[in-house]
């Protein structure tokens, strides 16, 4: 009995991934069936290719070696996909994608609907996560780009790229309209109650470091899980808050709630596009990720 590519492309993943629940997520089936697969190529072969214990699968000698030819051939087998690929997958491909609020309001959202204009038949899978899950769905194959908008450190195979700047602004409800047309330091507004997101975010971390460096600790009196509950909690006047300016321009046009001019200038932030290296990308996505990276900063 001999195996087929399909046992080879499983073997592949195992052995780059070292991991059978990621080498399940790129191949998109379940890891029993993976593990399945491994035995079936280990009884064809006759002998044992991975060593498997709970830090992972570690190749044996014999699978080391078996590994250097199924990797050459699965790069052709790639190739030849990749090339035949490019000739359908604008017209039928579909794009995974994990994006933070921010990222999906201030940019995202945009850069989809001038994609589509390009590309009508693209699709767009997208998932609302934060940063951290973010970039985790992108470590396990789920997706084929994060855009987020909390820098995070990453490390190869894993590259990131600032694709827009944005900035938050102090706005306020009807409440404090003491505050309005005036310029405020952060210490006289540190007794103003404020809205925020909860001590578990990373935009969190980055508003704590900013009272920080001003000689103040940040303690807000309403906490939220996601930044589009700020707008509504500062329209209802539970406190003031930053967001970015992109969450309310309506409202702010609408006169329901008002900018609060801060002397001490809060730092412009990213939007990030991260991507994995080593993952097999779809045209549809590589040209996603050109058309990302030509409309910077626009």
């Amino acid at each position: 009995m001999n195996a087929n590519f399909e046992y080879y492309k499983v073997f592949y993943y195992v052995s780059k991934y070292e991991n059978l629940t990621k080498a399940a997520a790129v191949l998109k089936t379940s890891q029993p069936a993976v593990t399945r697969t491994i035995h079936n190529l280990e009884n064809i072969l006759g002998c044992r290719l991975f060593i498997r214990s709970k830090s992972g699968m570690k190749l044996t000698p014999e699978g080391r070696i078996f590994y250097e030819y199924v990797a050459a051939g699965c790069a052709q087998f790639f190739k030849g996909e990749d090339n035949l690929n490019n000739l359908i997958s604008l017209e039928n491909g579909t794009i995974y994608i994990s994006a933070t609020e921010t990222a999906l309001h201030c940019y995202l959202f945009e850069a989809i609907r001038d994609f589509n204009i390009q590309y009508p038949n693209v699709h767009f899978k997208i998932l609302n996560n934060s940063t951290t899950d973010s970039v985790n769905a992108l470590k396990e194959g789920k997706i084929d780009l994060a855009v987020v908008s909390a820098f995070l450190q990453v490390s190869e195979p894993l590259k990131m790229k600032v694709v827009r700047k944005y900035k938050e602004i102090l706005i306020g409800g009807t409440r404090f309209e003491e505050l309005k047309g005036k310029k405020v330091s952060l210490a006289e507004l540190s007794s103003y109650p404020w809205v925020s997101l909860t001590s578990e975010a990373i935009t969190r971390n980055f508003m704590n470091a900013y009272f920080a460096k001003n000689g103040l600790q940040f303690s807000p009196d309403v906490e939220l899980a996601t930044t589009d509950m700020i707008l509504p909690a500062v329209r209802y006047n539970m406190g003031i808050g930053f967001l970015p300016e992109e969450f309310a321009k309506d409202d702010l046009a609408a006169g329901k709630v008002f900018e609060i001019e801060v002397n001490e200038a809060l730092p412009q932030r990213n939007i990030i596009l991260i991507h994995d290296t080593e993952y097999p990308q779809s045209i549809a996505s590589k040209a996603f990720q050109k058309f990302l990276t030509d409309r910077e900063y626009e």
